[in-house]
């Protein structure tokens, strides 16, 4: 398989359009060509194949060049995937930054260049091209919003009395329309907005609370409050904000995530207007809004805090339930006008953690915790539900999706009881024997430390036994023994299936909804379960993607760009349930699997693939019979 050396050079990397391009002849016994890289500053754009040949004859790339050998090597003992050599969106114009224009020395003839930020690739990949290789649809795009006059004055938001009901969806950016249920919902967020009331969208998720919400900021900005707005999302849906704002508006939204560099670069060609000399001119901004993360809020970036923010969106709004976290001592220092929170599960656990967002909103309608808590704090009588809903009802909505869309058909769960394997009970047993003495003391102050680990070790056997320390070395010298000499081809696939009842289960159901033509998502809270779940998928030569909290959000979006593709081959999603289940989009699954369950079942409801097919859940559950 052809596969680009990433790591060959320091600088950008792209592929080249002439000299050597095109596909390449299958069915070779020996290494396919390489592509090879041009010196920097270069775009994948410029790459051209190259034989080994060509490769050995310069001694700077000799250890890459083997350890590309190898790589491939250890790959023939896996599967082969008919794919390009790296991710064709690094040919593909994200967007133009700025503008360029010299002389070329041999004929005299005006050159322009434009410096361009490409698909998938962080902004310090961004490389300058001449104006004939660049979409002519980027260059109108960049004139239409370099030609915009800075919004110098700050126009007050309309009264309250001047809030008209849309009653009809108007029609959007590429022809897009709200149905009557978002629209609803946008008539709402307006109503407050006009009012000066701070909100929650609390729809069930895959009601579209991202497009209700871009739909908003568009009406806002069709009043005359051009920005700027800023949305604060999960790093792993910020680029599903960016491309569903450029699906439904012409606003421009602009990503602030990356590295130092990268984050440099925005600020220096995507933030702020400048005047004819190329100076800053102070309150004036060049995009409409700016998608940023949490984690970017935490680390205290002054550059976002001396912004005047007409409205902020805050998506996944459950992470301020916790009053003293610091992302809120983050938001406080920041001057929003207008916030709107957005979340599935406004309330997980207790009345204090809706406090929190509610003092977050409004201060000062909701001063006291302790008042608040006096009030409804066990929610035991019927006058106190009662109460709390008049105090939300102006501020909160909330529709599950059986309540806006009839057609829909009801999601199918089913808990399967999974019986531990002999393996387990035996690792059962002796983690029970071993903390015999911390359980019997009960569930004090002082042993409530060794319960908890006791109870993550209990976990880990439930899952799978590998999860625990020194396990696996032991039960694959035991499966080696009770071979007999007769080692199978496949010994370390059968010793990993048979050791957890859970993988056992999942080894019968995959080739079944394999053949029926399915596609599956596999949930785990654990990120050592979704390493031994891969490498059950590797070694059964299922294709697969995953993500978890170490994949960088621009590679969590060209996995789920892969995997939901119409013709897409991969058949498996791994994924960990805190980094994969916040507001990912997974169309294209109709069946999902939860392999172990939250301690807080309200996480698991974040494990909705917004599927337009009715999904079927498969819940693991482990049963113990010692």
């Amino acid at each position: 398989m052809p596969t680009l050396l990433k790591n060959s050079f320091t600088a950008p990397k792209s592929l080249h359009r002439g000299g050597g391009g095109g596909a390449l002849p299958r069915g070779l016994d020996s290494l396919p060509p390489c592509p090879v890289c041009p010196p920097p500053p270069s775009s994948y754009l410029h790459c051209e194949w190259a034989t080994i040949d060509q490769l050995e004859k310069d001694k700077r790339i000799h250890q890459k060049l083997k350890r590309f050998k190898t790589k491939m090597t250890q790959m023939r003992h896996f599967f082969h995937e008919d794919e390009e050599p790296f991710n064709p969106d690094y040919v593909e114009v994200d967007r133009i930054l700025d503008e360029s224009h010299s002389i070329d020395k041999d004929n005299g003839e005006p050159v322009v260049y434009y410096l361009v930020k490409w698909c998938s690739l962080p902004y310090e990949d961004s490389t300058w091209e001449l104006k004939e290789d660049v979409d002519e649809g980027k260059i109108r795009e960049f004139k239409r919003i370099q030609a915009r006059h800075p919004e110098l004055k700050r126009l007050p938001r309309p009264q309250a009395g001047s809030w008209k009901k849309l009653e009809l969806s108007h029609e959007y950016k590429n022809h897009n329309q709200l149905r009557e249920y978002q629209l609803e919902g946008v008539n709402w967020l307006l109503f407050n907005w006009y009012n000066r009331r701070n909100c929650i969208l609390a729809d069930e998720m895959g009601l579209g609370k991202t497009i209700q919400s871009i739909a908003f900021l568009q009406e806002v900005y069709n009043v005359g409050i051009r920005g700027p707005f800023l949305v604060i999302a999960p790093l792993s849906t910020i680029t599903n904000w960016e491309r569903e704002f450029n699906t439904w508006t012409e606003m421009n939204s602009i990503v602030y995530h990356g590295s130092l560099a990268s984050r440099q670069m925005i600020q220096q060609y995507e933030m702020y207007c400048k005047d004819s000399r190329g100076r800053l001119i102070p309150g004036a901004y060049k995009f409409d809004a700016l998608i940023t993360t949490f984690e970017m809020i935490l680390s205290d970036c002054p550059e976002l805090r001396e912004i005047e923010w007409r409205c902020v969106i805050i998506d996944e709004a459950h992470r301020l339930k916790n009053r003293n976290c610091k992302l809120l001592d983050s938001l406080k220092h920041m001057d929003l006008e207008h916030k709107v929170l957005l979340t599935g599960t406004p309330l997980q656990n207790t009345v204090e953690e809706l406090f929190s967002l509610l003092h977050f909103l409004e201060p000062s309608q909701f001063p006291s915790e302790a008042e608040f808590l006096k009030d409804f704090g066990d929610l035991k009588t019927e006058e106190q539900v009662q109460k709390l809903q008049a105090i939300l009802k102006p501020m909160m909505l909330r529709r599950l999706k059986e309540d806006v869309e009839k057609n829909l058909a009801p999601k199918q769960e089913t808990i399967i009881e999974v019986e531990l394997t002999n393996i387990q009970k035996k690792y059962y047993r002796a983690i029970l024997e071993k903390n015999f003495s911390f359980l019997s003391k009960g569930a004090g102050h002082t042993n409530m430390p060794n319960l908890l680990n006791t109870m993550m070790e209990l976990r880990k056997c439930c899952n799978h036994p590998y999860l625990i320390n020194g396990a696996e070395e032991k039960i694959l010298a035991e499966f080696r023994e009770s071979c007999h000499h007769h080692v199978p081809h496949d010994f370390h696939l059968q010793a990993m299936v048979r050791s957890a009842g859970k993988l056992v289960l999942i080894d019968k159901l995959l080739p079944k909804l394999k053949a029926g033509g399915h596609k599956v998502l596999i949930f785990s809270q654990m990120v050592r379960c979704l390493d031994i779940l891969e490498d059950y998928l590797i070694q059964k030569r299922y294709l697969y993607e995953r993500i978890d909290g170490r994949v960088r959000g621009n590679l969590r979006q060209a996995a789920i760009d892969r995997f939901s593709k119409p013709d897409s081959d991969r058949f498996v999603f791994l994924l960990c349930t805190r980094a994969g289940g916040l507001g990912i989009n997974l169309t294209a699954a109709d069946t999902c699997i939860i392999f172990d369950s939250d301690w807080n079942p309200q996480n698991d409801l974040q494990v909705d693939a917004g599927s337009a097919l009715p999904p079927r859940v498969w819940r693991c559950v482990a049963f113990v019979l010692t």
